[in-house]
């Protein structure tokens, strides 16, 4: 009862809270992080070739033009391992970026699948992990597999999360319905899994979200939650890790980014949001004929970021999302069509629920049950 009970406050204290300011809601201004032509802005770090005893490149020294900019994206060749860093800190913020994967791979990572990351809450030295990147925690972008949550030294964190086997090893998922657990606190481990894979086709280029609001995060995949995380803390220093540059990879594979841009989090709403869905429960859902659930706002502006399918399998559904972020005035509607992909097996079951900067929205829930 204790347990349940400490959980229950916790993610009360997380979520309702932030709606108990009176202001009206203000959407926050993006501004670019990249400028689509050059690298201002942006440090580069490389550390020494593969199978060698050779010095690390270094900062800003890139004779390979491993990080360099091709129809307006940045381009990362992968030859090298490293990063690509900005040169400001940043904290409670909303980032997105889209991510494509080129075709080379580099050994020693040429035999496995595509490999890079994201690591935020970013602090020096360079080196500090695997002598090229630095503290930080890490969205990891791997082929298949975006959305995972890797710590890099920034500290451990709480997960609503579960035990699966993954590969014959058994390991920690994200679950939104399962109780808070922390991670290990170790470089290159405490990996915790996204809820579902929602990325593109391989040559197809998938946005990528991240929300931090102090020391709690959420993972974003092309409009669905698939991770998120609380009350990163590092033990040595007594602190939680709110706040540090952001930090692209460079791990062995060609990989590509652009549209990177960000935005503060904005703390104010006029009260909880009211949405209300037009059914609870939708059935019998299939491939070929979807059916919609119609969500209408019934109190003061809000605005939507993002969906959350919870459940085993939740990847098995496919719904047409909106551009995100979406504002809904009072009155409004939106409708997502929803269908499963060729094959789901009968009965499976998800619920869905939307996000805002702040959290999921209250009370709202439905569920959704393949045919």
């Amino acid at each position: 009862m204790k347990k349940i009970a400490r959980h229950c406050l916790i993610l009360f204290l997380a979520y309702p809270t932030y709606f108990l300011s009176a202001q009206p809601i203000t959407a926050s201004r993006w501004t670019s992080l990249f400028n689509g032509k050059n690298l201002v802005g942006w440090d580069t770090y490389l550390r020494q070739p593969e199978g060698t005893d050779k010095p690390p490149f270094g900062l800003n020294n890139d004779p390979l033009r491993v990080f360099t900019v091709a129809e307006g994206a940045i381009h990362v060749s992968g030859q090298m391992w490293g990063g690509i860093s900005t040169r400001q800190e940043f904290e409670n913020y909303h980032l997105r970026f889209q991510v494509k994967w080129g075709a080379k791979k580099w050994y020693p990572s040429d035999t496995t699948k595509r490999d890079a990351g994201l690591l935020y809450h970013a602090t020096g030295p360079m080196t500090f992990a695997y002598d090229c990147w630095l503290r930080s925690n890490e969205l990891q972008i791997q082929e298949g597999e975006i959305g995972d949550f890797f710590g890099v030294g920034g500290g451990s964190a709480e997960f609503p999360m579960k035990k699966v086997t993954v590969r014959g090893n058994m390991l920690d998922q994200y679950d939104a319905d399962a109780p808070l657990q922390r991670n290990a606190d170790a470089i290159g481990a405490g990996r915790v899994y996204r809820s579902g894979d929602f990325e593109s086709p391989h040559g197809q280029w998938t946005t990528g979200e991240l929300i931090t609001r102090g020391a709690d995060a959420v993972y974003i995949v092309n409009g669905y939650v698939v991770n998120r995380l609380f009350n990163t803390y590092r033990p040595a220093l007594r602190q939680q890790t709110t706040r540090g540059k952001l930090q692209f990879q460079s791990e062995g594979a060609e990989v590509y980014y652009r549209h990177i841009e960000l935005r503060p989090v904005n703390f104010s709403r006029s009260g909880l949001p009211k949405l209300v869905a037009d059914k609870l429960a939708i059935r019998g859902i299939q491939a070929d004929k979807p059916q919609t659930v119609r969500i209408t706002n019934q109190g003061e502006l809000v605005e939507l970021v993002a969906v959350e399918l919870i459940g085993t399998d939740n990847d098995r559904f496919i719904l047409d999302l909106p551009a995100f972020p979406l504002q809904l005035a009072k009155g409004k509607s939106i409708s997502l069509p929803v269908r499963v992909r060729p094959n789901t097996a009968p009965g499976t079951l998800v619920k869905l629920r939307l996000e805002t900067v702040l959290g999921p929205v209250p009370a709202l829930e439905v569920m959704l049950q393949s045919h």
